[in-house]
C-alpha cells in the first residue's frame, strides 16, 4: 500500500512539472477530491477487514455478497442514466478526458451510495 501511494505521489509530481502552475482548474478540483475520498475509503476499509481477519471473524459471507450484488445492480441501472446526461451535456466539459474521469468517478460515487442504502434497507427490515 506504502509503495502505490508513492508511485502515485511520483506520478503527481510529474504532472505537476510538465504543466506547471495550471495543473488543478475547474471540474479537475472536485475530480481530485473524489480521488482522494475515494482512496481514503479504500484505504479505510481494507484496514478493517485486516483487523477482523486478525480477529478471527469472516470478512466474506453470504449476506455481504447479496449486499454486493444488489448495490451493484442498482449502481448499474442510475450509472446508465448518468453516462446519458453527460453525453447530453458533454459541451459543459472542458474536454473528453474530464468527461470520462468525471464520469468513471461518478460511478464509483454512486456504487459506494447505493451499497450504503441497501446496507441501511437491510437493516430496517
Amino acid at each position: 500500500m506504502v509503495t502505490s501511494v508513492l508511485v502515485m505521489a511520483a506520478f503527481w509530481g510529474f504532472i505537476a512539472v510538465e504543466k506547471g502552475t495550471d495543473l488543478l482548474q475547474g471540474i479537475d478540483i472536485y475530480i481530485f477530491a473524489l480521488i482522494v475520498i475515494f482512496g481514503g475509503i479504500a484505504i479505510y476499509n481494507a484496514f478493517k477487514k485486516d483487523k477482523e481477519e486478525k480477529m478471527g471473524l469472516k470478512t466474506e459471507d453470504e449476506l455481504s455478497d447479496l449486499i454486493k450484488y444488489k448495490s451493484g445492480y442498482h449502481a448499474f441501472l442510475i450509472s446508465m442514466y448518468m453516462w446519458l446526461f453527460i453525453f447530453i451535456f458533454k459541451d459543459k466539459f472542458p474536454n473528453t478526458e474530464t468527461m470520462l474521469g468525471g464520469g468513471i468517478l461518478m460511478s464509483a460515487l454512486i456504487f459506494y451510495i447505493t451499497k450504503l442504502v441497501v446496507k441501511r434497507k437491510l437493516n430496517e427490515e
